[in-house]
């Protein structure tokens, strides 16, 4: 176990995620020894003073078998107020922290040491969830009274977290932490957790829609990235089979392309044999029909304003449809290979290219970002974005639809080595966009994902140009008031850095 000095070299190069704590006890210690801190400062003063007099008197009469006693009395008056003063600092931290590193753990969760503690994810043998079987002292407002995770170090006791000081939305973000941070520590019954935090998500979701169906202002991209960011929360369902036919006998499914918790793809054909791509969304199973029904038609209102998008290097929205109670986007097919695949057959991408693709996709993003309103992307991957026969990149799994369709991986919106720091706390902007944009030139410069929610930096693992270096460097910076701000100025970004390798 790290002393937490350590823990500012940890956070210099890793988005830190903190997650609020609450604890009565702590917060009324804290409380006491704030207010009582001017006493405390008055008592070395005094004892000082006392000391200080003495000694001059012993002086003066040549007395020194006192000196001792009241040099003593001088240092424990001044210890007092110091420990007081530390004890304060340590008792703020009211939160825990975590990043790829590692995770802090305030004093009041450790029985062996009055400071907090910084915990590597590689001295975790096991993290397991200890529930408490009484119900009876379980509330609606404290799903989680007395459960407790338990974090089992190596050659160390083990650290106990109580769930009841972390609202439910905290709960969700540590266990994905553990997902993303900590994905090779051994997990034991985490499932029964993400279940409880099911459970109390999906009545919140009941309770959103319950509001919709009042009236009450909410959109639905609200409603559905809500949805989508539950992490834990799988919709299920019985796909499309290979040979059904749809939209009044003009729509064919030939099969499907991928499956997760919250979509569903499929290749589809139309009567004049073109292929398109169908998605399906999927409503919450527990929602009532009215509420689906309110669901269905905030989504056709929306979708139309995909059909809208018009753009070279967007795959085009043509329809969207419901039947037999489920809602579907149709969209163009387009034929090629996405990034991902090419890099994984070709290998990582020359300078050269990369910064024309760059170009294609910076150009993507500054139309949707321009839209009114604004469209986010939100998952920005190598994944979506497919490269035609002619050099031409298409952004096939863009923007809005993600708001309320989900992707095919079952995930939160977005691929997790794409993610921003604020998307990731549920608080996407324009911005998170140009951070998942440099984690892709990232890739297709390296061959590798960069590390979830860190800023990514390919001069560390291949010789590149410093002026694209330093792009992918700002685009993925941690702090939005440092990141680059639009997809205009990357434009001038690459233009700026392809005139000066012409020359």
């Amino acid at each position: 176990m790290a002393d937490i000095s350590s823990l500012s070299r940890h956070h210099e190069d890793s988005q830190t995620i903190c997650l609020d704590y609450s604890d009565q006890a702590r917060q009324s210690l804290l409380t006491t020894l704030r207010m009582s801190i001017v006493l405390w400062g008055l008592i070395p003063a005094v004892i000082s003073a006392f000391g200080l007099i003495n000694l001059m008197i012993s002086a003066v009469s040549r007395e020194t078998s006192n000196n001792l006693h009241y040099w003593a009395l001088t240092s424990i008056g001044l210890i007092i107020p110091t420990l007081v003063l530390i004890a304060i600092r340590n008792l703020s931290k009211s939160h825990l922290l975590l990043d790829k590193n590692g995770m802090e753990v305030p004093c009041d969760l450790l029985s062996t040491t009055l400071k907090p503690q910084y915990i590597p994810w590689n001295t975790i043998n096991k993290i397991a969830f200890r529930q408490n079987e009484n119900d009876s002292q379980k509330s609606s407002d404290s799903p989680l009274k007395n459960d407790q995770i338990v974090l089992y170090l190596k050659q160390q006791k083990p650290v106990v977290i109580r769930l009841d000081r972390l609202d439910i939305a905290s709960c969700e973000k540590l266990l994905v932490c553990f997902d993303v941070f900590a994905g090779r520590v051994e997990r034991d019954s985490l499932e029964a957790l993400s279940g409880l935090i099911k459970t109390h998500l999906r009545d919140q979701a009941n309770q959103s829609l319950a509001a919709l169906a009042k009236g009450n202002v909410l959109s639905h991209t609200e409603l559905w990235e809500d949805e989508l960011k539950r992490r834990f929360r799988a919709a299920a369902f019985m796909p499309l089979e290979p040979g059904v036919i749809m939209r009044n006998g003009s729509l064919t499914v030939l099969r499907q392309l991928a499956l997760g918790g919250l979509s569903a793809v499929y290749l589809g054909q139309l009567e004049n044999n073109s292929l398109v791509v169908i998605k399906e969304s999927v409503v919450p199973d527990d929602a009532k029909v009215e509420l689906k029904d309110k669901a269905r038609e905030m989504f056709a209102r929306e979708a139309n304003l995909l059909i809208k998008l018009q753009h070279p290097n967007i795959v085009p929205v043509l329809d969207y449809f419901v039947e037999n109670g489920r809602s579907y986007l149709l969209l163009d097919y387009i034929s090629g290979q996405d990034l991902r695949q090419y890099v994984k057959q070709s290998g990582r991408v020359r300078e050269g290219l990369v910064l024309q693709w760059a170009h294609q996709i910076a150009v993507i993003i500054d139309y949707l970002h321009k839209q009114d309103p604004p469209v986010i992307h939100r998952d920005l991957t190598p994944d979506n974005l497919v490269l035609r026969p002619d050099g031409t990149i298409v952004a096939i799994d863009f923007g809005a639809a993600n708001e309320f369709i989900g992707n095919a991986t079952g995930t939160f919106v977005g691929k997790q080595s794409y993610i921003s720091p604020e998307q990731f706390r549920g608080k996407a902007c324009l911005q998170s966009d140009i951070y998942a944009f440099g984690g892709t030139l990232y890739y297709l410069l390296t061959g590798e994902d960069p590390e979830a929610l860190s800023q990514s930096e390919p001069a560390e693992i291949i010789e590149v140009s410093p002026q694209l270096n330093d792009l992918v460097k700002c685009c993925t910076d941690l702090e939005l008031e440092t990141r680059i701000s639009s997809a205009a100025e990357i434009i001038e970004s690459l233009q700026r850095i392809s005139q000066e390798k012409v020359l």
